[in-house]
């Protein structure tokens, strides 16, 4: 088992979610999943729920438009969020440059889903976009 990581270094990954714009680099262990979690400007996810896990999330660097449970607040870099179990919440990257998260979810609470939410709008087929930063509409 590797105990020491320099997640700051690692690749950040699409996490290949068809709600969510973000890019992370994950270490997971036995009951806890961490890791540092990119957005681009304009894009983030859906609102979405982890029927079952907790997350807290730690700005590092950016500007994030964040909702929990229909409360909205900016949050900059030393600014922490913490989203209970079934919490409808979303987070969108509003800050130019480098938007980047730690985040931390008690995994172990769904593993089938693992990091995983559902999003609100059962019908959503892509990640949220602010006006204007839709790749599809500049096309």
């Amino acid at each position: 088992m590797k105990y020491f990581h320099r997640i700051i270094d690692e690749d950040r990954k699409s996490i290949k979610s068809k709600t969510s714009t973000a890019h992370a680099a994950v270490i997971k262990g036995e009951r806890i999943t961490a890791g540092l979690v990119q957005k681009e400007q304009g894009s983030g996810s859906q609102p979405h729920r982890h029927p079952k896990l907790e997350q807290f999330n730690f700005i590092i660097k950016g500007k994030f438009k964040s909702m929990v449970e229909g409360e909205h607040h900016i949050m900059e870099e030393g600014d922490m969020v913490h989203i209970p179990p079934n919490a409808l919440h979303q987070m969108v990257a509003v800050g130019e440059g480098e938007n980047i998260y730690f985040m931390a979810k008690d995994t172990i609470s769904d593993p089938e889903r693992w990091i995983y939410g559902e999003a609100e709008d059962k019908t959503a087929t892509k990640p949220w976009y602010e006006p204007g930063f839709d790749p599809d509409e500049k096309k």
